[in-house]
């Protein structure tokens, strides 16, 4: 036990020299460890201070850092222009072109803007594709040394909804993956369906109504609930046209029957619906102020509509602004639009052409040899880099039968065969590019004799109509579905 003070007192008394030497002893320790204290903690504040002078100059000499990334990697496949956004730890250096590459390969321009580098794709990427984009030599404003800066991503994967009609009369929509096997997965299943168009998060579905007219619905895609779009009684939707953004559908109604036309409603017709607004049906006249009727139409990039007239006039138009209607000239035939919104594929009576929309400029599309046979030009699906995927009629050496071929031509001469049926015996329907020209859809008849109709009175088929996916660089057949009618989605 420790002494009480009152011990400690009469110890001083009786023994003054040993209690001095003990407070003494106590002063030197208390010394000692406080001079120990002071040395370790002056020891810690240099070792704090040196490791802040190493990571401060690793800071002044180092580059600077990718903070975060940012792309769509949707958007990135249906839409040139799209951007990789990378963010930096602090305002960088502006970025030369050459100083980014892309694997795979993709035309790309860049910028800077304070601590955000922006890599922006000249052309749509690939479905389903890892890239790896880079940036070397990123510097800083009074930092001598660079960085690199590199990011990966994967860019969604391809799909395509389809029609498939079943003999019971119960027909079914479904999404197959370009990738995967089997069917794929029903989307939506009614008796009689004519036509369908996805609008945004709907399916807007047009099927018989039992009397040669047409029951149009919306189906939406979450819930699966299912409402009914106002049709003037007794019309018949011939063709649904789905916007490339937005919510207003195109239409074009004929008279169900060879009566008078319901509602107003003239064959072939154009209409406008808001399916996200009034859902009011709004037909279109043309610059004379009659009913704007159309043998086929389609929505470019920026949401004109391009019509192809009954009189074989084409004709441009603002939806926001139908009023106006704007002629771009007159073809017999039109294919399509080019997947950029481009230009325009159509036929007069000296064969092929591809009209600038822009500038109004014509381009022949002269077949190029298939096979070292002469071809002549059918119905052609342009895609942006200039390639187009085309059919072609070619005679056989042998017995003089012409056999039609799919093919992809640049117009050098020798053009590429995609698709053609076994020997020869089938036939090639509509063709349709994905949105990056990657694969195009084909329908197919494996045999035009032993074809049987499915009967519809509206878009009839033959019952053994299938859906070839092809890759048109490699020429690959990719996938076989038993339906047409195909629609590029990305999931």
């Amino acid at each position: 036990m420790s002494p009480t003070s009152s011990e400690h007192t009469r110890t001083e008394e009786r023994f003054p020299g040993v209690a001095r030497a003990a407070d003494h002893g106590r002063r030197l320790r208390d010394e000692r460890d406080q001079r120990r204290f002071s040395r370790a903690f002056a020891a810690l504040v240099g070792v704090l201070a040196g490791l802040g002078l190493i990571f401060l100059a690793l800071g002044v000499l180092q580059g600077p850092k990718l903070s975060s990334a940012q792309v769509d990697a949707t958007r990135v496949t249906e839409q040139s222009g799209q951007q990789l956004r990378l963010f930096a730890n602090q305002p960088v250096d502006a970025v030369d072109a050459d100083a980014v590459t892309v694997e795979p390969a993709a035309a790309t321009s860049v910028s800077v803007q304070g601590e955000l580098i922006v890599v922006q794709f000249d052309e749509r990427l690939r479905y389903g594709t890892e890239y790896t984009v880079r940036v070397e030599g990123v510097g800083a404003p009074s930092r001598p040394n660079t960085s690199t800066f590199e990011h990966r991503f994967t860019t969604a994967s391809a799909s395509v909804l389809y029609l498939d009609r079943e003999d019971n009369g119960v027909d079914e929509i479904l999404r197959a993956d370009i990738e995967g096997a089997g069917r794929g997965a029903v989307v939506h299943a009614a008796p009689g369906i004519q036509h369908f168009a996805p609008v945004e998060r709907v399916l807007v579905v047009a099927r018989d109504d039992g009397a040669g007219g047409t029951v149009l619905e919306s189906v939406d895609a979450r819930s699966g609930r299912i409402e009914r779009l106002q049709l003037p009684d007794g019309a018949r939707v011939d063709r649904l046209i789905a916007p490339r953004a937005g919510t207003t559908l195109a239409l074009v109604l004929s008279p169900a029957a060879a009566a008078d036309a319901p509602g107003g409603i003239s064959p072939r017709s154009l209409a406008l619906l808001d399916i996200g607004g009034d859902r009011a049906l709004r037909p279109l006249v043309d610059l004379d102020g009659e009913p704007l009727t159309a043998l086929d139409a389609w929505f470019l990039p920026e949401g004109d509509l391009l019509v192809h007239t009954v009189d074989e006039t084409l004709v441009r138009l603002d939806p926001g602004a139908p009023e106006t209607v704007l002629p771009v000239g007159a073809y017999p035939t039109v294919h399509g639009v080019s997947s950029d919104g481009g230009r325009a594929s159509a036929a007069d009576s000296f064969g092929g052409v591809a009209l600038d929309l822009a500038t109004g400029e014509e381009e022949r599309l002269n077949p190029s040899l298939v096979e070292g046979e002469v071809a002549f030009g059918g119905e052609a699906a342009l895609t942006a880099a200039g390639l187009r995927v085309q059919k072609v009629a070619v005679a056989d050496s042998e017995t003089g039968a012409f056999a039609t071929v799919l093919v992809a031509d640049d117009g050098g001469g020798a053009a590429r065969v995609l698709a053609r049926t076994i020997e020869n015996r089938g036939s090639l329907g509509a063709v349709l590019l994905s949105p990056n020209d990657q694969f195009v859809a084909v329908e197919v008849t494996p045999d035009v004799e032993a074809a049987v109709g499915d009967g519809r009175p509206v878009e009839p088929r033959p019952t053994s109509v299938t859906l070839a996916i092809i890759d048109v660089e490699t020429g690959q057949l990719v996938r076989t579905l038993e339906g047409f009618a195909p629609v590029w989605t990305t999931g």
